[in-house]
């Protein structure tokens, strides 16, 4: 029987469209996602998500990286946490499930900054029963290492968790240490995929 949900927050509760963001400062498509690479998909951006650099410090490594983009780079980053908007539709869901006693968590890579701006933004987190936030651990997705290290924590049985994410990889890494998993396409279908489960369609659909 499902008893918790654990969300990934990116493209699950809070859109994150880097390159849509982009396109606000840069119009040419192959230089969209040159940005895209270097500033948010960079070794330096997943230390953020690690926990040893602040998004100054990534920012400054950015542009000392690529000193012909840097005034790009700078006026891309700055206000950067803009483009994560919360899903007003996935707030309800997990207000539902929230209610009827099942367990809500999330579990992402993210960084100090990004992870602050969400949670003193949106009411979704003060809906949820805690989580994993990949900068104060210093583990990331998809090693087993951040799913067991969840499971520890909240004294979780995986089998009776699923978790939910975009991305595949991550998804399967989580299968791996014996939670279900959900891989969604669209950030719009999350409660059609977890109504796959009947304990919690009941809860949904009511």
């Amino acid at each position: 029987m499902i008893k918790n949900i654990v969300l990934d927050i990116g493209n699950v509760l809070v859109s994150f469209y880097p390159d849509i963001y982009i396109s606000q400062f840069i119009t040419k498509k192959g230089e969209i996602d040159y940005y895209e690479q270097i500033c948010f998909k960079s070794a330096e951006w997943k230390c953020g998500d690690l926990g040893t650099k602040t998004r100054g410090e990534i920012i400054d490594a950015v542009c000392e990286k690529y000193p012909e983009d840097a005034e790009n780079v700078r006026m891309i980053m700055k206000d950067c946490d803009d483009m994560l908007r919360v899903s007003k539709k996935n707030t309800e869901v997990v207000k539902k499930l929230k209610a009827a006693g099942v367990g809500v968590y999330y579990l992402s890579n993210t960084n100090a900054h990004a992870f602050e701006f969400m949670t003193s933004t949106y009411e979704v987190f003060k809906f949820m029963d805690g989580g994993i936030a990949s900068y104060l651990d210093g583990v990331l997705k998809p090693s087993a290492d951040i799913f067991k290290l969840f499971l520890s924590r909240y004294g979780k049985i995986a089998e009776e968790c699923v978790f939910v994410d975009d991305v595949a990889t991550n998804v399967n890494g989580a299968r791996a240490v014996g939670l279900n998993g959900i891989i969604l396409k669209n950030i719009d279908d999350l409660e059609d995929e977890l109504c796959k489960y009947p304990e919690l369609r009941t809860i949904l659909k009511q």
